[in-house]
């Protein structure tokens, strides 16, 4: 979350702290009648903020203040941001901030920093500072005898600014556009704060149902406060809170916090214009001015980087010749009598795809991508509009096939449009199995790894004997890689973020981490001076260390590795995959696509046992999903004795003005039909 740089802005704030009167009183006695300049830097780990103070006239004057994002070159950023700001004049500069130790300044930790940017605002009032930061939160009580006491979160990024930010691109927006479309929300869904990787998955899954993501948003940022909440200790802490960091920003969060403070009997407080969001570069600020030990010229201002004891590993590009793409197989060209197709739908949890197959030759005549971005029914649409924009578009269509983890949703309305028997629906593990064994039948074993899940499929004589995925941690995942990379200056997409990896000449090695623990080693090589295309290279092996450790695990690889989904685009991962496997790697021409192909050939197998005719996909654009809810089956028919309560998904759709109810969930046949699935009988083992 950023603000606008801001630049000679002046906030009046009466003097609360006794010392730097008393520093500035003796300067002046010793003859000195000018204003005094102090600045005050936090260098966190993905933003600098600076602040000056200056003191004339008998008083304190908030000068300036300024932020920057740093794309871990913090030194060159700060020097490049400090450049106007007149800096050999200042009387002194003080630096707090997890990076601050990279710059050549009086440190202050933020235990202090805190302590003395509130008390400039503030005065010595007994207070709560709850402070919610891009990889932390913690809570501050200044009580009124005296004691100062500073907790912090686990080392996990639940609840923190870069959770936020992850999960809200989920639906392609900012945290800021997020948190105006959550604030309104009265009842938001229920989402619990835990790690991202799971937290993704339930407003996935509560997405590709149908919820409205304004409700799953406001859940988020709910969940969020709550996380925080858990440092608070009501019976003991000062009745004032005041809440800062950049997440503090967040109406929903000001407007949730604010609330549940007043149910624990405690009055939540913010900082006039923004200034929680500067209140440690603030407190860094006052404590030069106690000091007032002058500055450093600002080319000497950076220290000299520390060698990095991280082990160094062969570099990715010296891999690449146990990695086999396969060459791009052409989209058959429609000429004459169109042949009939199938159409493939792959709708995951990041990005959505679909395939146009030919049920004859079962060429590929065309397939489309798009962002799901929490609609999976518009992301299905989107694509059908795109194909009949095509020239493919008059082809036609015999069935549709869907999977991923939208494929309820998005079939049921397809269902609602042309019938049961023309919509084939089954999970991305057999789909995925099918489109890996089209490409190459000695293929035993499947690495895929999508934007939010990764998947270990082991196959057995052309049949999946072995199948798991990540269960608790974002790690190994295309997120994860989009996520790290974007942090890093000049890298403009994850194509180019692969082509620096192979470029660099060895790599660094950087651990099996969560995303929070992996921005800190991360950090540590930056601070250690090691080039930046060995640190991406470090991540893409990374990336595969997590893969083999937390989903494939004890599991056995075979001789042929199949490399498929989003992120094997990069040939770097591939690279990757082989130095730690040595098994050969082959990689699809399209690896993303892989799911949607292997879902039409399914399809096509199935839709060989019956006689559906040409479709009209115009029918599927025009409908649409009128509500969503969801209830308690009361029934004990079809799961034995008192029943279980199964929470079952209800859809109602409108398609050419004729209703239709379709209901998921359970394990009983009286409610989940939506993908024509036999269930057990009535009391069965």
């Amino acid at each position: 979350m950023n603000l606008p740089n801001m630049q000679r802005t002046v906030f009046n704030h009466r003097p609360a702290i006794e010392g730097i009167a008393t520093v500035l009183a003796g300067a002046r006695s010793a003859g000195c009648s000018r204003s005094q300049r102090f600045v005050g830097i936090d260098v966190g780990t993905e933003t600098i903020k600076a602040v000056e103070i200056v003191r004339e006239h008998g008083g304190w004057r908030w000068t300036r203040r300024q932020t920057v994002e740093h794309h871990k070159e913090p030194g060159p950023r700060l020097q490049k941001l400090l450049a106007d700001w007149d800096w050999d004049e200042l009387d002194g500069a003080a630096v707090s901030g997890r990076l601050g130790r990279q710059v050549r300044l009086p440190q202050v930790p933020t235990k202090q920093a805190q302590i003395r940017g509130y008390r400039y605002l503030f005065g010595r009032q007994p207070a709560m500072v709850v402070s919610i930061g891009s990889h932390g939160f913690s809570v501050l009580e200044l009580r009124a005898n005296g004691l100062e006491i500073f907790r912090e979160n686990s080392r996990c990024s639940q609840g923190t600014g870069n959770f936020l930010r992850q999960l809200v691109e989920r639906f392609s927006l900012t945290v800021e556009a997020a948190s105006r479309l959550a604030a309104p929300v009265e009842k938001p869904a229920v989402l619990s704060g835990r790690c991202p990787v799971i937290l993704k998955t339930d407003m996935t899954h509560l997405a590709n149902k149908g919820e409205d993501r304004a409700r799953i948003l406001a859940g988020l940022f709910d969940a969020v406060c709550e996380n925080v909440l858990v440092l608070v200790k009501p019976e003991l802490c000062p009745q004032r809170v005041v809440l800062i960091g950049g997440v503090a920003r967040s109406l929903r969060v000001q407007t949730t916090f604010r609330r549940r403070l007043e149910e624990l009997g405690l009055t939540l407080v913010l900082p006039d214009d923004n200034a929680g969001f500067f209140l440690e570069a603030l407190g860094s600020a006052v404590v030069a001015a106690e000091k007032a030990e002058g500055v450093l010229p600002l080319a000497e201002l950076i220290a000299p980087r520390q060698e990095s004891h991280l082990e160094r590993v062969p570099a990715l590009a010296g891999w690449l010749n146990r990695v086999r793409r396969l060459p791009p197989r052409p989209l058959a060209v429609v000429n004459g009598t169109a042949p009939e197709i199938i159409l493939g739908l792959d709708i995951g949890s990041t990005g959505s795809k679909a395939v146009a197959l030919t049920m004859q030759s079962r060429e590929t005549v065309w397939e489309g991508y798009r962002p799901t971005s929490g609609d999976p029914v518009g992301a299905a649409q989107a694509l059908l509009r795109e194909f009949t924009g095509g020239g493919a578009g008059r082809c036609p269509v015999r069935g549709f096939g869907v999977t991923g983890s939208g494929r309820e949703i998005a079939g049921s309305l397809l269902s609602a449009c042309y019938g049961k028997e023309a919509v084939f629906i089954l999970n991305e593990i057999a789909a995925h199995a099918e489109g890996a064994r089209f490409f190459d039948e000695r293929v035993d074993t499947i690495f895929e790894i999508g934007g939010q899940d990764a998947k270990y499929i082991r196959l057995a004589g052309g049949r999946v004997v072995d199948c798991a995925m990540n269960e608790a941690c974002s790690a190994g995942t295309g997120s994860f890689i989009a996520e790290q990379g974007g942090k890093f200056a000049g890298i403009r997409d994850v194509v180019h973020l692969g082509e620096e990896a192979l470029a660099a000449h060895e790599g660094v090695s950087l651990g099996q981490h969560c995303s929070v623990f992996m921005a800190e080693i991360i950090d540590e090589a930056v601070a250690g001076g090691i080039d930046q295309r060995s640190i991406i290279a470090g991540l893409y092996d990374s990336i595969i260390q997590n893969y083999l450790h937390r989903v494939k695990g004890n599991r056995s690889v075979g001789r042929v590795i199949f490399c498929q989904g989003m992120p094997f685009c990069s040939d770097a991962l591939a690279a990757a995959v082989a130095r730690q496997t040595g098994s050969e790697v082959i990689i699809p021409p399209n690896p993303g696509t892989v799911g949607a192909l292997g879902i039409a050939l399914l399809t096509d197998q199935q839709l060989a046992m019956t006689n559906s005719v040409g479709l009209q996909v115009t029918r599927f654009l025009e409908a649409r999903v009128e509500a969503k809810d969801t209830f308690h089956c009361k029934a004990t028919t079809g799961c034995g004795g008192q029943g279980n309560l199964c929470r079952i998904d209800r859809l109602r759709t409108v398609v050419a003005a004729k209703r239709q109810v379709f209901t998921w969930g359970g394990g009983c046949a009286l409610h989940d039909k939506a993908t024509r699935k036999q269930k057990l009988p009535d009391r069965a083992p």
